[in-house]
């Protein structure tokens, strides 16, 4: 085992369906190498749910991993988080002047600010994991003015943390150039490790003629929900459609207002929510995802994670051309298609959704994309090179 010690720094909590995927299942085949101890925000219903906090408090135990949990505090805004970060700071300083943690893995913007001001204390080796431009992703889906003083302010540290980080990993390739001509880093010096997903075992059976789609995750921010819902509309009146099922955590009573303004009927949908170790049963449903993104430049350096489930899950993925990974993936074998939400051609569309080597195609995008153990390999050999 390697002898440096890694602190893996998470705002999301372990907890959440996100950090679980995207956080413990990486750090879970990682800590056979590496000393790697997580330090996660936690939510307070997250923590109440017995049942799945003993279930991955656990794991994490079996797993040799040491997980320190802190109480995520989101009201009010702007005092909640410098409470947390203050907490923050005072672990990190306990981490490295008591157990010699030395190298530190940021997963995400937040929790860099106390970082960029204790490395001219430490001289830590950083992996900046940046999971998307978070400072502009808050003026493209949430109104910020790029005058405001926070937005400077985060952008300083944003600059800061491309400067001093050893190594920087990004979701797309495009994001990767951007910073490359942007903040003047070596080519080197950054990876491209997608949203990687452990596999889904795909055991489809046919439920009846008409094809059914899905929707996953959130109806807003980044995604135009009502887009969507439009499309799914006219399919259904130039291809044999059954119902699209939406799975989401948002007010159902607000998601199904928007689906009525739409001009879907009662029959027409299926609004529930399901957790993170269901996943499965949520494919089953549906034969092919479908999603449209708000285009913009902070979603240069997003891709989502439900395209690597729903691919190894052998369900397409129909979306829009989002940014220039996504055309990437749909030239390497079709199994997600772009499309345009405006003006589609539905009979080709339907005619990607009835082809019999569909199957194989979304395995060999999986694999080619996706894998767990290939994004796995990556931070194993960024770990090494420190």
């Amino acid at each position: 085992m390697s002898q440096n010690k890694i602190l893996y720094l998470s705002y999301d909590g372990i907890l959440e369906p996100l950090g679980y995927s995207q956080v413990f299942k990486y750090v879970e085949k990682l800590s056979k190498d590496f000393d790697i101890s997580i330090v996660s925000f936690e939510k307070s219903a997250n923590v109440k749910d017995t049942k799945n906090y003993e279930k991955v408090r656990g794991l994490i135990e079996k797993k040799g991993i040491k997980w320190i949990k802190h109480k995520y505090h989101h009201k009010p805004q702007v005092p909640s988080t410098i409470y947390d970060l203050i907490v923050l700071t005072k672990t990190m300083l306990i981490q490295r002047l008591f157990f010699g943690a030395n190298i530190i893995h940021l997963r995400g913007y937040p929790l860099g600010i106390p970082l960029v001001f204790l490395n001219w204390l430490f001289n830590y080796k950083v992996i900046f994991d940046i999971r998307g431009f978070w400072v502009d992703e808050k003026v493209d889906r949430d109104g910020w003015s790029k005058s405001s003083i926070k937005y400077k302010f985060l952008k300083f540290i944003e600059k800061r943390l491309f400067k001093m980080s050893d190594k920087i990993v990004t979701l797309t390739e495009m994001s990767k150039k951007i910073i490359q001509n942007v903040h003047d880093v070596e080519d080197k010096k950054i990876s491209v490790i997608r949203t990687c997903a452990d596999k889904i075992k795909p055991s489809k059976t046919k439920r009846d003629e008409k094809i059914n789609f899905g929707y996953l995750g959130s109806t807003g921010r980044a995604y135009n929900f009502r887009q969507t819902l439009l499309f799914f509309k006219k399919l259904k009146k130039s291809v044999e459609v059954g119902k699209i099922f939406i799975f989401t955590g948002d007010d159902h009573q607000k998601v199904q207002k928007e689906v009525r303004e739409c001009g879907l009927q009662p029959d027409h949908y299926q609004i529930s929510f399901v957790k993170s170790e269901e996943i499965s049963d949520a494919f089953e449903k549906f034969d092919c995802l479908i999603f449209n993104l708000n285009i913009n430049f902070s979603i240069s350096a997003s891709m989502p994670t439900k395209i690597g489930e729903s691919l190894s899950s052998n369900t397409p993925v129909i979306c829009n051309n989002f940014n220039d990974d996504i055309e990437e993936i749909s030239n390497f074998c079709n199994a997600c298609k772009v499309v345009d939400f405006q003006t589609s051609n539905f009979e080709e569309i339907n005619d990607f959704l009835l082809n019999d080597s569909l199957n194989e195609r979304c395995q060999n995008t999986y694999k080619k994309f996706f894998t767990l153990d290939s994004g796995v390999k990556e931070y194993k050999n960024i770990y090494l090179s420190l």
